[in-house]
C-alpha cells in the first residue's frame, strides 16, 4: 500500500511537480495443450510468453495420465476447466486420479465484461467492472479491490483470468481523494464501501435480467485486492460472515501514513484483529519493498506492516507465497503506471512471471475453497509448488490446516 509514501510526499511534490502529480495521477484463445502441475513459469523467449489479457494458453487440452494413449477431454461443470476429466487405463481396475491443470494458465471458458455504475444500499453510486463467465448456472464470485490511488484496469488480466475459469468476477472502483493522499477515505469508510459492494452482489445475484446474470452464487464469495485493498478486503473479513476465503497480493497494514495511528478510522488487522478472521487465507507478497534508502525514502510495503505480518499472526488456516525479486508494483498489469508506481523500487524479477505466479496460486486457492475442488490442494501442500521454489521463482508457508 503506497498511501504513507505518498502523503510523506505529496507537500514536496505538490510544491515541485503539482501538474505532474495530477495528470499522472489521473492517467494514474489460441488453443495449446495445459502443462504439468507443479511446472515452473520460465520468463518469455522471443514473444513467446502470453499474457492473459491477450490470446493465452488455454486449458481445452487434456493433460496426459500414466496411461501410453490421451484421450480427449471435454468440459465439464462450469469453472472446473476439465479438472474432473481423467483417462481410465482400461488395463487398470481403478480409473487414474482426476486430471489437473495448471492454474496459471487460461481456462476454456469465454467471458464478457461490463463497466456499470451500481447504486449500491448505502446509498452511494460506484463504478463497478464485472467479468460474467459464458457458461451457464451458478458460479463462485472473487470481489477484487485495487491498490491506494490505483484503478481496477491495472488488474484486469486477473479478471479475464479468473472469469475464463468460470467465476463471476467484480472489480469496485472505490472513491479516492482528488489530490491524492487528501481527501482519501479512511479505511474504515472503505471497508463499509466494500461490504456495500458485497451486499450489492447478493441483492443482484439471482436477477437474470441484472448486471450478475443470475450467474453469481452469493454464498460462495472470496475476497481478492492488492496493496490497500488487501488490507481492506481482510480487514472486511474481520466483520462480515458473508466472506468465505481472501486472498490477498501483498497487503499493507500501515495506518494511512506519517503522524497517523492506529485507531477507529485506519484499524490495524495484524495482529489486532486477526482473530477475528475464520477464514481461509492465501496471503502473497515481496520483500524488496520492505526496506529503502534515502532522504525522503520510505518502504511501500513496510516490514513491520508487510504481508508476513499477516501470515504469521494468522489463526485460520492460511498459506503464504512470497514471490523473489518482486516489487510491490510487480503485481499490475502494468508496473510502470506512472506517478503512483515509480513510488517504490523496482525488483528484480520479471513482472510477467510474477503476474503469472499471482494467477496461478490464486486461482488454485479459490478452485479448493469456492468451487471445493480439492484436487487443487496439490498447489497449496507444497507438492505441485516444488518445482516454482525449486527454480527460484518462490518461497512457500502454510499452517493451521491448511
Amino acid at each position: 500500500m503506497l498511501f504513507h509514501v505518498l502523503r510523506g510526499l505529496f507537500p514536496i511534490v505538490l510544491w515541485c511537480l503539482a501538474p505532474v502529480v495530477l495528470l499522472g495521477v489521473g492517467a494514474c484463445g489460441s488453443l495449446q495443450s495445459a502443462v504439468a502441475p507443479g511446472a515452473a513459469i520460465t520468463p518469455p523467449e522471443d514473444g513467446a510468453f502470453s499474457e492473459s489479457n491477450d490470446a493465452g494458453p488455454s486449458n481445452n487440452d487434456a493433460l496426459p495420465s500414466e496411461s501410453d494413449e490421451e484421450q480427449e477431454a471435454g468440459s465439464t461443470d462450469a469453472g472446473q476447466n476439465n479438472a474432473d476429466a481423467s483417462n481410465p487405463d482400461p488395463s487398470d481396475d481403478e480409473p487414474n486420479p482426476p486430471t489437473v491443470y495448471d492454474p496459471a494458465l487460461d481456462g476454456d471458458l469465454v467471458f464478457s465484461t461490463s463497466q456499470i455504475d451500481a447504486s449500491l444500499p448505502n446509498g452511494s453510486d460506484l463504478p463497478l467492472t464485472i467479468y460474467l463467465p459464458g457458461s451457464e448456472g451458478s458460479h463462485p464470485v472473487v470481489v477484487f479491490t485495487h491498490g491506494f490511488q490505483l484503478s481496477p484496469s491495472l488488474y484486469e488480466s486477473y479478471g479475464e483470468h479468473l472469469a475464463s475459469w468460470g467465476y463471476v468476477v467484480v472489480m469496485p472502483q472505490m472513491p479516492g481523494g482528488a489530490l491524492g493522499p487528501i481527501g482519501a477515505p479512511n479505511h474504515a469508510s472503505l471497508k463499509d464501501t466494500l461490504k456495500s459492494v458485497l451486499s450489492w452482489v447478493v441483492s443482484q445475484a439471482a436477477d437474470a435480467q441484472g448486471p450478475l446474470a443470475d450467474k453469481a452464487d452469493a454464498n460462495r464469495i472470496g475476497l481478492a485486492g492488492h496493496s490497500m485493498g488487501g488490507k481492506i478486503s481482510l480487514l472486511t473479513a474481520t466483520e462480515d460472515s458473508r466472506v468465505v476465503a481472501v486472498f490477498g497480493i501483498d497487503p499493507v497494514d500501515s495506518a494511512g501514513g506519517p503522524g497517523s495511528s492506529d485507531g477507529p478510522d485506519y484499524p490495524s488487522v495484524t495482529p489486532e484483529l486477526m482473530d477475528e478472521i475464520t477464514v481461509p487465507l492465501g496471503i502473497l507478497g515481496e520483500t524488496t519493498n520492505a526496506t529503502c534508502e534515502g532522504l525522503f525514502c520510505q518502504a511501500c510495503a513496510p516490514e513491520e506492516n508487510n504481508f508476513h505480518q499477516y501470515y504469521l499472526h494468522a489463526t485460520s488456516p492460511a498459506l503464504e507465497i512470497e514471490v523473489l525479486g518482486a516489487n510491490h508494483m510487480s503485481f499490475l498489469d502494468d508496473p510502470n503506471c506512472g506517478f503512483t508506481c515509480s513510488a517504490c523500487p523496482v525488483g528484480t524479477d520479471d513482472p510477467a512471471v510474477s503476474r503469472q505466479l499471482v494467477r496461478r496460486y490464486m486461482n488454485a486457492f479459490f478452485q479448493v475453497f469456492l468451487f471445493e475442488n480439492d484436487t487443487y490442494d496439490v498447489y497449496l501442500d507444497g507438492t505441485a509448488s516444488q518445482t516454482d521454489v525449486a527454480a527460484g521463482l518462490i518461497t512457500v508457508a502454510s499452517k493451521n490446516g491448511l
